[in-house]
């Protein structure tokens, strides 16, 4: 991009704006005076200056993008959603971001509308009534978990009876230590017709992922590898949708737990304790 182009987006608010507005759909000016809030006066010079650079036209009475205008929008648009997570909250500056794949790490601005929940830590050993309420009606869920949570797997079953589609990865210590404790409730919900199970190695560097219809959460570990039982929440399309995409790529590099033979490996594990395959492939 040419230096003075650079001027052109970057250097005034107003131009920054009418950029991403238009790259939404065309508006006339009517609707880009009530949208951006701003005078004909105010904003006549910026339109003109992004049209001077062939970045704006003119057309049946609107206002749109180029073709060089809409390039320009999606890289503007990325690296703004990514400033608003950053200015949002330290939450992601402050934890390790190491098990997030790198084309997903590209759209974490994906992520800009979501909220830090933070647990009470009088609270922090007690159920999460709050993510079992919400997570209750959902018409399908995805978990990956690094932790041992028992407390969630009356409402995976719950889910499952009722025909909800429940898809679980666990870590294999987490997979071994919930058979351990509770083997007849595993075993009946990887036999439920809408459910899956899947294991993966430990060692992810990924503490716990939800999705659901209803929306997403995700907890990371901390710069240091601890775990505060604080998460991000978000109900937006675009951050489930990208949340799900996570989630898809740590299934694609799991084992599915799909048969009794295979619990009986975790039940009576072989004598190193560990995968007989390394399942959890490089996430670059």
């Amino acid at each position: 991009m040419q230096p003075e182009l650079i001027d052109v987006v970057f250097r005034s608010l107003k131009r920054r704006d009418l950029l991403l507005l238009l790259g939404e759909e065309p508006r006339t000016m009517e609707e880009i005076k009530i949208l951006l809030d701003v005078s004909p006066t105010a904003i006549l010079p910026q339109i003109k200056r992004l049209t001077d650079s062939n970045l704006v036209i003119q057309k049946n009475g609107s206002y749109e993008l180029t073709d060089m205008g809409s390039q320009i929008f999606k890289k503007v648009q990325s690296l703004v959603n990514v400033l608003t997570l950053l200015e949002k909250d330290n939450y992601w500056i402050e934890h390790d971001l190491g098990g997030i794949p790198q084309y997903l790490l590209e759209r974490i601005g994906d992520l800009k509308d979501c909220n830090l929940v933070k647990t009470d830590p009088i609270q922090i050993f007690e159920p999460n009534t709050e993510l079992l309420n919400f997570f209750s009606s959902s018409r399908y869920l995805m978990v990956f978990s690094s932790f041992y949570r028992p407390e969630f797997l009356p409402l995976y079953s719950k889910l499952g009876r009722l025909d909800s589609e429940v898809t679980l990865i666990f870590t294999e210590s987490v997979l071994e230590k919930i058979l351990h404790n509770y083997e007849r409730k595993i075993r009946k919900f990887a036999s439920m017709q809408s459910t899956e199970l899947f294991v993966c190695n430990d060692g992810v560097k990924l503490a716990e992922l939800f999705v659901s219809d209803r929306g997403m959460m995700i907890s990371l570990f901390d710069s240091n590898g601890r775990f505060y039982h604080d998460y991000m929440y978000c109900s937006e399309p675009q951050a489930m949708h990208w949340a799900r995409e996570l989630f898809e790529f740590y299934k694609s590099r799991a084992w599915q737990v799909d048969s009794e033979t295979v619990i009986d490996n975790f039940v009576c594990p072989s004598e190193n304790g560990t995968l007989s395959k390394s399942m959890l492939f490089s996430l670059h």
